[in-house]
Formats: C-alpha cells, structure tokens, sequence
C-alpha cells in the first residue's frame, strides 16, 4: 500500500500507514515477548500445582472472587473506553481522545486501589511457599503494566489536550491504545488461572 506523508511542525514525515512504522513493530514485538512471560507464569502456576495434592495448598483458603471480578468488570469496561477514543482520533475528533485518554487512567487507579486492598488482606507473601510465590510474583508483574500502561496514558493525554493528535498524527495514541488492549486481555486468563482455576 502506498504512504501518504503529511508533514508536522518538526518537518518529519507522519506516516498515514502507521502499520509499517517502526514504533508499531516494535510495541507488536514486545507485546509478543510480555505474552510469552504471562504464559510462562500461568504454566509455572499449574506445573506447581500438579505437584501438591490440592491447590492451593490446605493452608490457603481458595482465592475470594468479589474484588478481582469487579476488578475484572472494570478493567474490561476500560478497553471499551479506550477503543472509543481511539476511533474519535481516526474521526478527527481529538476531544473523544482526550476525554477517553482522561477516563481510562482513573479506572485503571481504582484497578489498582482494588488490588492493594485485596492483596494487603492476604495471609500470604511472596516468600511463604511455591503458592505464594508464584500468586505474588503474577500479581506484580501484571500490576506494573498496569501502572506502566497507565502512566503512558496520562502523557498521552496531556498532549491530546495540547492538540498534538490528529486523523494523520496518531500513531503515538494508537500503539498506546493497542498496549491498553493487551494487558485488559491477558489479565483474563490470569483472573480464570488464579480464582476460577482452584474452583473447578
């Protein structure tokens, strides 16, 4: 397909066929790295499990599912907030962008505020057995792109507001948005591992 360039402030070209930029290529890259990792961990946490005669061991009472499905609602609802704006800057309507790029950041806040409370209740660490071990070390790594994802999105904003998106220049926005999607779509397989898994 042909590229259109259209020249910005800076006189670099902006690409409207933002697929073959470098930065697109690289976010679909690293995604497939990160997707590699969460899948490492969900087979690390059923190896684990397949060596003990119940798990979570007996000492551990199986996870509660209010706050992570609630959790879980949240994050899902933000994805759907997220592709809204998306498709507003693909429109030329950098203030859907803005307002979507505003949202989606206060609930990821309140993913995270319901994470803390949920986990600052439990009777295990990180250090108390392989149980532990694995649940925090899944926990964690999910709760950084969580708060990576989120932080990427507050500057994103900040220059929606500014103007600096527009239907030619929003590849930033997009491969933002894209990000967003993946860590809202491998937090489910995490959810089914970690509190559906041990009730079947």
């Amino acid at each position: 397909m042909k590229t259109h360039p259209v020249m910005d402030v800076s006189g670099l070209s902006v690409y409207n066929n933002w697929t073959r930029a470098p930065l697109w290529w690289g976010f679909m890259g690293m995604i497939a790295i990160e997707a590699t990792v969460f899948t490492s961990f969900i087979v690390s946490y059923f190896y684990l499990g397949a060596g003990h005669s119940s798990w979570p061991p007996l000492s551990h009472e199986p996870p509660k599912l209010l706050l992570p499905t609630i959790n879980t609602i949240i994050l899902v609802a933000s994805s759907f907030v997220v592709h809204w704006g998306d498709r507003g800057i693909k429109a030329g309507e950098p203030r859907r962008l803005a307002i979507a790029m505003l949202i989606a950041p206060i609930m990821a806040a309140v993913f995270l505020v319901l994470k803390v409370v949920e986990y600052a209740g439990k009777d295990y660490y990180w250090d108390t057995d392989a149980y532990g071990s694995i649940v925090w070390t899944i926990i964690a790594v999910h709760t950084a792109h969580v708060i990576a994802v989120l932080l990427k999105t507050i500057i994103v904003d900040t220059l929606a507001w500014r103007g600096y998106f527009n239907e030619h220049r929003r590849l930033g926005a997009e491969v933002n948005g894209i990000y967003w999607h993946f860590v809202v779509v491998v937090w489910l397989p995490l959810y089914f591992t970690l509190y559906i898994s041990p009730r079947l």
